[in-house]
């Protein structure tokens, strides 16, 4: 038999696998989110885990609110988890809108004070119909108010401020100086993963340029060409042959 199958053999029985820990981060006193089934502890780098806020705050109001990890490090057989989104489960979002009220959705990118980029998507409902103009002066006024407030804190704080609900009240008591809002909420709020390069660039190959496409009736006519050109050198070898 094979000596290098035999080796791989008694590796595979050392092997096993076995149950670690995800930690959660300091905001949520570092409790176990849960356990993951490895060979090795490094193994569990990279992986993710979802958690609904009220298992972690003991908040029943907050059961509507999903927060996502992704664990960073490990270290003496634990892994260690970071936020890296943070959203509202759609069905809540159904059930805040009613009949007779403004629904003012908003999405755009901003960067901690520590350099995070993030995608933040506000949901604001006013507490009756508005114009257009209202809506857009709200959304305007929220725009900015978030993207000053968001670059001046890290990204652990503004967890914490999302977490304890206190960047949507801050939001809330400046919207209603333009018209009162009934929900004011965070919709989601997530990490920017930086984008990985094309499979060209990372073996060091130029991008292949895309083909020309092809005119037929050019191709048509080169093609009469040539055979006419065929017919004229044909013609003298036949009056030879005559």
């Amino acid at each position: 038999m094979n000596p290098f199958y035999l080796e791989g053999m008694a590796k595979a029985k050392i092997l096993k696998k076995e149950w670690y820990p995800i930690i959660a981060p300091k905001i949520f006193g570092n409790v176990v989110l849960g356990e993951t089934y490895v060979y090795e502890p490094e193994q569990m780098i990279g992986k993710g885990i979802v958690r609904n806020l009220m298992s972690l705050t003991n908040d029943v109001k907050r059961q509507n609110i999903n927060v996502s990890f992704k664990v960073n490090s490990v270290e003496n057989g634990k892994a260690f988890a970071d936020v890296i989104s943070y959203y509202m489960a759609q069905s809540s979002i159904k059930r805040l809108v009613r009949k007779g009220v403004q629904k003012i959705d908003m999405s755009f990118s901003c960067k901690t004070s520590d350099n995070k980029d993030l995608k933040v998507k506000p949901l604001l409902i006013t507490r009756g119909l508005t114009t257009g103009s209202v809506a857009t002066k709200v959304r305007k006024n929220a725009h900015e108010f978030l993207i000053k407030y968001i670059s001046a804190i890290t990204y652990d704080n503004l967890i914490n401020d999302l977490v304890n609900h206190k960047l949507q009240m801050a939001l809330k008591s400046e919207s209603n100086r333009i018209y009162p809002l009934r929900v004011c909420e965070i919709r989601s709020m997530e990490i920017v993963l930086e984008k990985k390069p094309e499979a060209a660039e990372i073996i060091g190959e130029e991008p292949k340029k895309k083909s020309k496409p092809v005119n037929k009736a050019e191709d048509v006519a080169e093609k009469k060409a040539e055979k006419a050109k065929e017919d004229k050198v044909a013609e003298p070898e036949a009056e030879v042959a005559a």
